[in-house]
């Protein structure tokens, strides 16, 4: 309906409620499972004791420490830190495309075959991708550091792994929720699988999986920058330092030092985006593009992208030496039986009954951090959109004062600086600054996921905003508040919906990885286990995330193609 005609606009259907409904009650089930306790928060005692804990925190960040020596280390471990995010994430996606192409039902079938032998290979290809994702980087790295020690390689190789089996899952999935029918040409002329991959599938899904591999490097940086807590080398390794020290001083510089990489990365991706931006029909293109200058801006992301790995290699080139040269002195008579053990579950009911019992504490972390999480990026998507704050009067008509465009222009950048630190902050630091006020448990870890998670989200929630075509935008008639609602927000709802999905999944891979760090259920039993030895059981908690991820995998495919069917 035209708002400008005085006509009334629609009100959200039926099925938006009930969809509430349902949310509220998944969150209240998962509050309770959690046996969440808030009732220390009405405690005058307990606030006291919080506001001294908090004075002692904010003295240290409000004078970090700044001597040469402090800025000198950070700055190093700043440098592993990319290094390892660049070298983890390109050995990631080198290990990702086959898989994805093995996994994705659209490529394997593309030659019309169709039998049990193809479906057998794709749910293989997927079930190996879910072992990838389904162990987090963080176990990841536990587990590669009793082979290859404490150090960067080992975190290297963690979000290499983890990077393989997340990308491998959201390529194929990308690849499978194309138009099919905009392959019939390729497909009737007899083209095989690589054929049709190659000139029909990879060039449709091109931008979407650009947008998604982007952000995972950005995910992966923050990776990188705390896997050390367990182990992986980089600012995170002296960030639990400071943390188990109570240097509150050096904490602060460190968390700073997290905040200007993310930046760095973020704005470094934000320009490889737009150099890559090719399509004419863009809302934000500056102009078209013919295919020769298109080129031109691929050849130069691709040589800034190689001369990244290669100076990730050399900042990283002393320890990977040293780690291939231990490599060969390793007694592998010894090694592949202690790894095949750890493999190995037990097989005893109690065992698995703690670990059904232990999965229900990452799964109900993740659901109410997902739900906080997406809350929050919803709520501050439109007041960071460059297309809602600066480009409305493309669609709406309206002439905006100076003074409008202005306070505008401040918007948009403070909701953007708010996302930047909730996502340039990871969960395991957000963990120990909540910490500080809530102590040990599992709020804190709730909040620290749902933090994290919002600027994550409110990342990609934009940009999808900032992608709605104007032209659609112009049918509301309206305001910029009812074109959002009406215009906009219709449009992302499905891509928002497929972003949380995914961000659920992550959320619960890190409930399991701060378990390691205290949050308790699957992470902290698998470790307690692992440090007494009992490599059995450990292996049944491994096991068991790779399952509750199988299981989430397998319900998000279901809902995507309940969506692609309506």
């Amino acid at each position: 309906m035209n708002a400008a005609r005085g006509e009334r606009l629609p009100s959200p259907p039926r099925r938006t409620w009930l969809l509430i409904a349902a949310l509220l009650v998944v969150a209240v089930a998962a509050a309770w499972s959690l046996q969440l306790d808030l009732r220390p928060l009405w405690s005058a005692n307990w606030w006291g004791e919080a506001w001294q804990r908090l004075r002692q925190f904010g003295g240290g960040l409000l004078a970090p420490a700044l001597d040469a020596a402090t800025l000198g280390r950070v700055a190093g471990l700043a440098l592993d830190t990319l290094a390892i995010a660049a070298l983890g994430a390109f050995a990631g996606m080198v290990l990702a495309l086959p898989l994805a192409l093995g996994s994705s039902r659209a490529v394997m079938h593309a030659d019309g075959a169709r039998g049990w032998p193809t479906t057998v290979v794709v749910e293989a290809f997927r079930l190996l991708l879910d072992v990838l994702r389904g162990v987090p980087d963080f176990v990841w790295a536990v587990l590669l550091a009793n082979v290859f020690g404490v150090g960067p390689v080992t975190g290297l190789l963690a979000i290499a792994v983890s990077v393989a089996g997340v990308l491998g899952k959201v390529l194929g999935e990308q690849w499978d929720n194309l138009p099919q029918e905009r392959l019939l040409a390729l497909r009737t002329t007899g083209a095989s699988r690589l054929a049709v991959f190659a000139y029909g599938i990879a060039p449709l899904g091109a931008r979407t999986s650009l947008a998604f591999v982007l952000m995972r490097f950005e995910c992966t940086v923050r990776n990188a920058s705390v896997i050390g807590v367990v182990g992986g080398g980089g600012l995170g390794a002296g960030l639990w330092d400071a943390f188990t020290d109570g240097d509150w001083s050096r904490v602060a510089t460190l968390l700073a030092a997290l905040l200007v990489v993310t930046a760095a990365v973020d704005l470094g991706t934000n320009l490889l985006r737009r150099r890559l931006r090719t399509d004419p029909n863009h809302p934000q293109l500056e102009r078209a593009l013919d295919r020769r200058a298109a080129g031109r801006r691929r050849a130069q992301v691709a040589v800034v992208l190689g001369l990244a790995i290669g100076a990730a290699c050399w900042r990283l080139g002393s320890p990977l030496l040293q780690a291939f040269t231990e490599l060969s002195r390793i007694e592998w008579d010894f090694v592949w039986p202690y790894t095949l053990g750890m493999f190995t579950p037990s097989l005893e009911m109690t065992t698995w009954a703690a670990v059904a019992r232990a999965a229900l504490v990452p799964l109900g972390i993740g659901v109410l951090a997902t739900l906080l999480g997406a809350g929050l990026a919803a709520v501050l998507a439109p007041f960071a959109s460059s297309s809602m704050q600066l480009e409305a009067h493309r669609f709406t008509g309206e002439r905006a004062s100076t003074v409008a465009r202005l306070a505008r222009w401040c918007v948009l950048l403070l909701a953007r600086a708010v996302a930047l630190l909730w996502r340039g902050i990871p969960e395991v630091a957000w963990l120990i600054v909540l910490a500080v006020l809530l102590q040990n448990g599992v709020t804190p870890c709730v909040l620290a996921i749902a933090l994290h998670s919002a600027g994550v989200l409110h990342r990609v929630f934009t940009d999808a905003v900032d992608d709605v075509p104007f032209a659609q935008l112009e049918r509301v008639g309206a305001g910029r508040a009812a074109t959002f609602a009406y215009g906009a927000l219709p449009s992302v709802a499905s891509t928002w919906r497929s972003y949380a999905l995914f961000q659920f999944e992550v959320n619960v891979r890190a409930g399991v990885a701060l378990g390691l760090v205290g949050a308790g259920g699957l992470g902290q039993l698998f470790r307690h286990n692992l440090a007494f030895r009992q490599h059995a059981d450990a292996a049944a908690f491994l096991w068991g995330m790779v399952l509750l991820t199988v299981v989430i995998d397998r319900a998000s495919r279901a809902l995507q193609l309940r969506r692609l069917r309506c």
